[in-house]
């Protein structure tokens, strides 16, 4: 029978049947067909259970033979985590109970509120008063994260809304991935951003930039792999928050010449410096001066034509004067 006084929770508190009934999630029951058919023994669960700092967990235990449950209500029932001293550890005080209601099926699971990171960890469940070889099953506890992902509207585009997401204290490596509400994911601002702290845990951050839907309703999942632990949070974003897609076109044409101008005046900034440093050099007036030879020869390539050109003209200008500047003798003045 269950004592009055205490359930055997060595790790825990001294529980006076404080057995509760019902939990939202079903019990999975386990068994190992490695043991002698028709043998009681107390099976847990081979797989880790993984929490978030502040969740409340079920560590399954139950009471059976490998083709049906047994009645546990007359039976003791201790939970243990050997690691931890004294054994009836404080910290677990008012967080611990039974389930008054499932011991007839088999079950000893133990629910665990308010789940501290120091909680991780290997947990038996021990059956002292079972005439059975197999008294004991363990359950293993993994702290998967500190908090669920945060989150957030961080900022406004003429392309939409963008999101960020962070995700802190995750102990495997994480994958973040945005989904909308009809099960599409969505492309990233960039790479995922991914930390460790000193303790060797991860931080995770991203960005998204959504645009307007039917309900506005967007998802950032963070996925440890390794122990296919999957958290999400759920974002909607206000109809009103998204840009007005009439001005979008408009916005985009002004912003590609503006980055086109700018990127223009630039080079014609640059252009004018350069000139600048090379006239101040003095190295603009040799190339002016080279070019006033270059000119020059040019010009004295057919000196010959030159000369003829000016005795030409000397000769119009001398017959002019024979003609009719110089006065004939019988002039009178």
């Amino acid at each position: 029978m269950v004592r009055e006084d205490r359930l055997g929770l060595c790790f825990a508190e001294v529980v006076k049947r404080r057995l509760e009934g019902g939990y939202p999630e079903s019990v999975v029951v386990f068994t190992d067909g490695s043991k002698v058919p028709g043998t009681v023994q107390v099976v847990g669960q081979t797989e880790p259970v993984v929490a978030n700092v502040g969740d409340d967990v079920i560590l399954p235990c139950t009471l059976r033979t490998s083709s049906s449950t047994v009645n546990a209500v007359e039976e003791s029932v201790e939970w243990q985590r050997l690691d931890l001293q004294p054994k009836e550890n404080p910290s677990y005080t008012g967080r611990t109970a039974l389930f008054k209601g499932e011991m007839k099926n088999g079950s000893v699971s133990l629910k665990l509120t308010g789940v501290k990171q120091s909680d991780a960890g290997n947990y038996t469940c021990f059956i002292p008063t079972l005439k059975s070889p197999f008294q004991k099953a363990m359950v293993q506890l993994i702290i998967g994260a500190v908090s669920q992902p945060d989150v957030s509207m961080v900022g406004i585009d003429y392309t939409g809304v963008v999101l960020d997401c962070e995700a802190r204290g995750l102990i495997y490596r994480p994958e973040m991935t945005w989904w909308d509400s009809d099960g599409n994911i969505l492309p990233a601002d960039g790479p995922t951003e991914i930390e460790t702290d000193s303790e060797g845990r991860y931080t995770v951050r991203g960005h998204v930039t959504v645009q307007r839907t039917d309900n506005n309703t967007f998802t950032c999942r963070v996925l440890q792999q390794q122990i296919n632990h999957t958290m999400e949070t759920e974002i909607c974003v206000k109809d009103r928050m998204f840009p007005d897609t009439s001005q979008s076109w408009w916005n985009g044409w002004w912003w590609g010449w503006g980055f086109g101008g700018l990127t223009w005046g630039l080079i014609l900034g640059l252009i004018v410096v350069v000139l600048y440093i090379l006239k101040r050099k003095g190295l603009l007036k040799g190339f002016n001066e080279n070019s006033q030879t270059n000119g020059t020869s040019e010009r004295n390539e057919n000196p010959q034509e030159n000369q003829n050109s000016l005795l030409n003209g000397n000769g119009r200008t001398n017959g002019n004067l024979l003609n009719g500047d110089i006065p004939h003798a019988d002039d009178s003045v």
